[in-house]
């Protein structure tokens, strides 16, 4: 299935499709990839906040590349740290999965969630605050709804 379909198949039935990427087997450099794909796609979704806010051109040049290095670079090393917090909390409550299985379910509830981050960046355009407000929202609520059950099927199936 391609990344897409797996997105949209983890709005239908998330654990369904957590269970069908372990089955496929986690390698390193995907969960890296998701990672990443991730920050990217929180850079993109940043882009009309930060020309609205930038008021001159070096100002928009020097926070575009400073959001660059700190989603892309950074966000998934702090990924891999709250997964690896995650795993271990989990470990004290019977979970079984591993360090691996716990990064994937961190890193694809969070890719899963970036139709909504897509959104709620395009908000910004809008110049409405309270659309903009609802749509961060609903954002947080898609990944602690796909969180809840990646970390289920991973830790507790």
């Amino acid at each position: 299935m391609s990344l897409i379909g797996d997105i949209a198949g983890a709005y239908r039935a998330p654990r369904k499709t957590m269970q069908v990427q372990i089955e496929r087997g986690i390698t390193e450099p995907q969960t890296l990839f998701y990672g990443m794909l991730f920050g990217v796609i929180n850079l993109i979704a940043s882009f009309p906040r930060v020309v609205l806010s930038a008021p001159d051109q070096d100002t928009f040049t020097g926070m575009m590349a400073g959001l660059f290095i700190s989603y892309v670079f950074f966000l998934p090393l702090m990924l891999y740290g709250i997964a690896g917090l995650l795993h271990w909390v989990f470990s004290k409550f019977n979970g079984q999965a591993t360090y691996a299985e716990s990064r994937r379910a961190l890193n694809w509830a969070a890719v899963a969630t970036t139709p909504f981050i897509l959104l709620s960046g395009a908000s910004y355009v809008l110049n409405n605050s309270t659309l903009t407000m609802t749509l961060n929202v609903m954002t947080a609520i898609v990944f602690i709804w796909q969180l809840r059950a990646t970390v289920t099927e991973t830790e507790f199936s």
